[in-house]
């Protein structure tokens, strides 16, 4: 396989014939050819690949040259699309017509229930619509008619919050199977036909492990098909939606969904619907109020409040709320059992058994949060309790889910790469391989970034700012953006650890510039980083959702600064709880913990600036900690070594005034060529 790897990938190879101006980039090769190595060894590999490696195309082609069935799981959609409708094509063009692969390359994209509209509940609700128009309903009525995936994605002008596809998204509780009257029509049901059929299936962390979580307690739950190789890209991600999907939580929202679903059941008696319905939403809302009592208010700027579960929470009102709502919930999934009357004797049986499980599940869910144990030393799991202005619930996470984890990788007998541009700290796997559970079942390797760092960037550190926990940081941190944004004219991504100093920023910049500013929250994600690359000039503030995941090559980026060192939140529930689980292990949670996550995610933090071998560019951290603190060297040596350093405005303001022209036509003249390498119209699946 090696070999097939480099006819496809080498200076003389199949993609440099198919492709003009395509350039061999040796990082590229030498981690496909790995990754072959590992595949044919059923090995586990680390792969920690710098930014303008070529990973995916590193991975994807000795995955297809396997000839196995493979699973690739990214981090997020945005990369799950890409694979599939730019990097796929593109090889699908390339091998073939040679018939490398011993037949056609064939793939598919298997997302989220959640992201998939529900033909039963869609009918559901065009029948119990009232007599106003509803245009929402009427757009989506119109998309089904026409779509081939019934992906949201291609729903473009439905509402990021729309309560209409709330009301008729598929989810796990909501399927019902073979025996839906919709079921060779599902939406669902065709993409997993697709998955089965194909050789390459791509999926996000969320789907892997929320499949790898059921088939852990019900192997017969699979949702993913059989599969042989499985390739984690954005692997750093994996601790923290792991953790998500072993755990376990009830939340006012998967309540009252179910009392909606129950009202619009109309294979139901309509007088006992509607009173079992009033009953759970009353006793449900009457269990937030009780949980919302026992909160603090929420920080400044922050709109959800999350606090470990007090001692004693399960005394006095909440407990009576609780076994209002247990009785209710009962009720429920007694009348609605698979035996029972009201559902053998319905014309949709399996439609109200569903509802029945439903609610015994959610029963049985909130009756462990609530009995179990909260704290004590040799606690596996940490309970906690979060509340938005719309929703309140509880909380039961792993502390750890490395050894989970493990055994769940133990029970896959194949190859399991995992690759990411941020797996190390100062150098090392030690982190990582201890955070998901591989020990020392991995190889490592790393490939360095072909970027030229000592000439396409610096790195400032304002060691002359006052100490973050200064109440003059804030002010001070936004005069230096100001400053930096200034001199750059705009083109800026401002990325703060929480959204007070964002607003104190914001204030800042709107009264002393005349830059403009683009702020997260005001608009949806993907139309704030549009902006920012079409509107040159710009400036966008945003938090940790931001620090990962954000590709702005050319010169509408040139700044980004980062206002503080990205240190967990100490008193999160689960960050505090791991803290106090390293601690009773007789270790060290500052140098085991706190340091190598805040590493991972300023090294993430660096990665939105240099994007492309055009850009060119200043990373600024307001945290003088950097400099001041022993620690900070830690940190530093997780970034590219030869990005030069500065403590001074001067040398930023010199080196800003070489590059701009430069820098912009060299970005220009890639982006050209990278127009000239998308797959034309013909080639897209």
């Amino acid at each position: 396989m090696i070999a097939a790897v480099r006819q496809i990938l080498s200076s003389g190879g199949l993609c440099a014939a198919a492709f003009p101006g395509y350039e061999s980039r040796p990082g590229q090769l030498a981690m496909a050819e790995r990754i072959a190595a590992a595949i044919e060894g059923d090995e586990r590999l680390l792969v920690e690949a710098g930014t303008g490696t070529g990973k995916t195309l590193a991975y994807l082609i000795p995955a297809l040259l396997s000839g196995r069935k493979v699973v690739v799981s990214t981090g997020t959609k945005t990369l799950q699309d890409q694979i599939a409708t730019i990097d796929l094509p593109r090889l699908r063009a390339i091998l073939d017509p040679t018939g490398a692969l011993g037949r056609p390359l064939t793939w598919a994209l298997m997302k989220g229930l959640q992201n998939y509209v529900c033909l039963r509940r869609l009918g559901e609700r065009d029948r119990q619509r009232s007599l106003l128009p509803s245009p929402e309903l009427d757009r989506v009525l119109a998309w089904v008619s026409e779509t081939a995936t019934g992906d949201r994605a291609d729903l473009a002008e439905l509402p990021d919050d729309s309560s209409l596809w709330r009301d008729v998204q598929a989810t796990p509780e909501t399927r019902i199977g073979a025996r839906c009257t919709y079921f060779e029509k599902c939406f669902v049901t065709q993409m997993r036909r697709r998955a089965a059929d194909a050789q390459l299936v791509i999926v996000n962390h969320h789907l892997y492990f929320a499949d790898l979580a059921l088939r852990t307690q019900w192997p017969e739950a699979q949702v993913l098909p059989p599969h042989e190789v499985v390739i984690f890209d954005e692997a750093h991600q994996i601790e923290d939606v792991a953790t998500e999907f072993f755990g376990l939580h009830v939340s006012t929202q998967r309540l009252f969904a179910l009392a909606r679903d129950l009202a619009r059941a109309a294979a139901l008696d309509a007088a006992r619907a509607q009173s079992a319905t009033g009953r759970l939403n009353g006793a449900a809302g009457a269990l937030a109020d009780a949980l919302r009592d026992r909160l603090p208010a929420p920080r400044p700027g922050l709109d959800e409040v999350r606090v470990p579960v007090p001692e004693n929470l399960w005394t006095g009102p909440a407990l009576a709320r609780y076994h209002e709502l247990d009785g209710v919930l009962e009720e429920i999934a007694t009348w609605l059992d698979g035996e029972s009357d009201a559902v053998r004797e319905s014309d949709h049986p399996a439609e109200l058994a569903a509802l029945g499980r439903r609610a015994n599940a959610v029963r049985g869910d909130l009756g462990q949060l609530a009995g179990g144990r909260a704290t004590g030393r040799g606690r596996s799991d940490v309970r906690w309790l979060a509340a938005t202005a719309r929703n309140v619930s509880l909380h039961a996470s792993p502390i750890h889910v490395g050894p989970t984890l493990a055994r769940a990788f133990d029970a896959c007998p194949g190859p399991l790469i995992f690759t990411s541009a941020t797996l190390t700290v100062a150098g090392a796997f030690d982190f990582i391989r201890e955070r998901i559970g591989l020990g020392d079942s991995a190889a490592e390797v790393t490939f360095a970034s072909p970027f030229r760092y000592a000439r396409q960037s610096l790195l400032y550190v304002a060691a002359d700012l006052p100490e973050p926990k200064n109440e003059a940081f804030a002010a001070a941190a936004a005069a230096r953006m100001a400053e930096l944004a200034t001199l750059t004219g705009g083109r800026a991504l401002l990325l703060f650890t929480s959204f007070k100093n964002l607003r104190v920023a914001e204030a800042y910049l709107r009264a002393k510039t005349k830059l403009p500013l683009l702020v997260q929250g005001e608009r949806p994600r993907h139309l704030l980083l549009a902006t920012l690359r079409e509107k040159i000039g710009s400036v966008l503030l945003a938090t940790q959702s931001f620090w990962e995941g954000v590709d702005v090559p050319g010169e509408a980026l040139s700044l980004v600064v980062m206002d503080k060192i990205p240190f967990a939140v100490p008193d999160d529930p689960l960050t505090a709880a791991r803290i106090d689980h390293i601690r009773e292990n007789d270790g060290e949670p500052f140098s085991e913990l706190q340091l190598p996550r805040a590493a991972l995610a300023l090294k993430q933090g660096f990665g939105r600036l240099i994007r492309s071998h055009g850009d060119f560019g200043i990373v600024a951290v307001l945290d003088g900690r950097l400099h001041h603190r022993a620690y900070g060297a830690r940190l530093i040596a997780s970034l590219p070594p030869d990005c030069p350093r500065t403590e001074s405005l001067e040398d930023v303001a010199a080196f800003w005034a070489r590059g701009p022209v430069v820098a912009a036509a060299r970005a220009r003249a890639e982006l050209a060529a990278r127009q000239a390498l998308e797959p034309s119209p013909a080639e897209q699946p």
